[in-house]
């Protein structure tokens, strides 16, 4: 039996800048094309439009014939009100945000399988099926998890024997993985394999074949995070954008194209008849749809280009909500099956501990390496190394000395360290004039004199040095910031070029 493959490839494109290339690479193609989503819509709307026009035409009479002019008018007056263009196009960027998301979170077996093969070693036959058998789980919990999302896996893999024949599974593990699902059928079960890997690493610990906890912690992060990808997969499977806002949508773009039906026929330029004056001057003569005679190009060329735009913008959407249907530009995951696979199996086994035996390389000898040759082609471009914003900013010599913020800045710096070290003074002060009364009220107690020793009074020399406290402050607030400021400088040997600018 003959089947004939067709191969589906997410459709590839380069732009040229110079005028006229791109017209050849990008719009004289079918593949992916707006034309090939457009093309059935735009006969409908053509065979209507042209119905419509020749019933007009030839078809009415005169009197059928303004009443639809009447209609045609009030159709292109109304239809702008719809609003298609804020709808739609904030339709298509939540559509184009959630497709590239769903694409940033596919799982990669790269990581976790270089993690393998640097924390198992050994080239026997049980250190290498237990790398190799780790990888395989992986790959068959991400393979199970395409089958639920991706029309094109599931026609790949339609059972656990079509696994078991791509060698994912082996007839013991389907048995194993049967079992369990049979306790859960209502739920998806592509999480099982990677319970096995996990169980599989915590053996390997607890054996000697890790040798570390951190190996450990490592290789079981990312084969959570192959599963937390997986999952996320999936509800964004079953969560699509809202289908009252689908709606809402469609409905605008198409409701929008059915007014134009009408709205934009051409219809006979009709002089007005001479209307009864009113007040003494007649009123404005209106001449067809505008006001003037228009144009019979019989094909609407403008609306054709609208009708593309539009529809097209409403047919990316639609075809983007679902990125793993059959459509040009979905995802492509058959050939991402093979390719973890094939890449796991050489990362863990046919790489492990072998590379290149090391050398000096070309430039050992000259330390940092001059620029690399080019070649004639790469020659011509612009190799220079970009150049930052501030590169032609030059501060002139006259404005590199270096300045202190302003005066106001430093008189309250100045301020506050004086008033500071005056009081730690005072304080200091004080302490010693009470020990010293203290103690003389102690020697006199000693020498049978009377005194009041429960009693300590404040000397007069301390309270005149707080009327004294009170006059500083009173004083220091007179003064201006410069003479605090050179009063701070002289007591810190500091030299500075004061400024003014606050």
């Amino acid at each position: 039996m003959l089947i004939k493959i067709k191969k589906r490839m997410t459709v590839q494109y380069h732009l040229e800048s110079r005028f006229g290339r791109s017209i050849k690479h990008l719009l004289l193609r079918w593949k992916g094309s707006i034309f090939k989503l457009v093309w059935p819509d735009l006969c409908i709307f053509l065979l209507l439009y042209f119905s419509i026009s020749c019933l007009y035409r030839f078809g009415l009479t005169r009197d059928q014939q303004k009443r639809f002019e009447k209609i045609s008018i009030y159709c292109e007056k109304y239809g702008t009100l719809i609003p298609v263009s804020f709808v739609l196009g904030f339709y298509v960027s939540l559509v184009i945000g959630r497709w590239w998301a769903q694409y940033k979170i596919i799982p990669w077996i790269d990581t976790l399988a270089m993690w393998i093969n640097t924390s198992i070693k050994g080239t026997e036959d049980e250190e290498r099926l237990l790398r190799r058998t780790i990888c395989r789980y992986a790959c068959l919990s991400i393979t199970q998890c395409y089958t639920l999302i991706s029309n094109q896996c599931k026609r790949r893999f339609p059972t656990l024997d079509h696994l078991i024949a791509a060698g994912l599974l082996l007839p013991d593990e389907k048995v194993a993985y049967e079992n369990i699902v049979a306790g859960i059928p209502k739920y998806q079960t592509h999480w099982i394999p990677l319970v096995w890997a996990t169980t599989l690493v915590a053996q390997a610990r607890f054996e000697g074949k890790i040798n570390s906890d951190t190996w450990t912690k490592t290789i079981l992060d990312e084969i959570n995070k192959i599963k937390d990808a997986c999952n996320l997969l999936l509800c964004f499977d079953r969560i699509r954008v809202p289908l009252v806002y689908t709606q809402v949508v469609t409905l605008a773009v198409y409701s929008y194209f059915l007014s134009c039906l009408m709205g934009r026929q051409w219809v006979h330029y009709r002089p007005a008849e001479q209307p009864e004056q009113i007040d003494g001057k007649p009123p404005t003569k209106q001449h067809g749809k505008f006001g003037v005679e228009e144009l019979d190009l019989v094909v609407p060329v403008f609306t054709i280009l609208q009708f593309l735009f539009y529809i097209g913008w409403l047919k990316v959407a639609e075809s983007l909500v679902n990125p793993f249907g059959d459509d040009d530009y979905d995802f492509e995951l058959n050939w991402m099956v093979d390719r973890h696979l094939q890449v796991s199996y050489t990362i863990v086994d046919k790489m492990h501990y072998k590379t290149p035996t090391m050398q000096k390389d070309l430039y050992w000898g000259e330390m940092v390496p001059p620029e690399m040759p080019h070649t004639v082609a790469s020659i011509k471009g612009n190799n220079d190394p970009p150049v930052t914003s501030t590169a032609a900013v030059v501060v002139p010599h006259k404005e590199r000395e270096l300045v202190t913020p302003n005066l106001i800045t430093m008189a309250t710096i100045a301020k506050a360290d004086i008033k500071f070290r005056k009081r730690t003074l005072m304080a200091e002060r004080k302490k010693q004039r009470i020990l010293a009364e203290q103690e003389r009220q102690r020697q006199l107690q000693e020498q049978g004199q009377e005194g009041d020793v429960a009693t300590i009074d404040m000397p007069e020399d301390e309270e005149d040095d707080d009327d004294d406290d009170d006059d500083d402050e009173e004083e220091e607030k007179q003064n201006d910031g410069e003479n605090v400021v050179q009063v701070y400088k002289e007591e810190n040997g500091i030299k500075l070029v004061a400024s003014n600018a606050v």
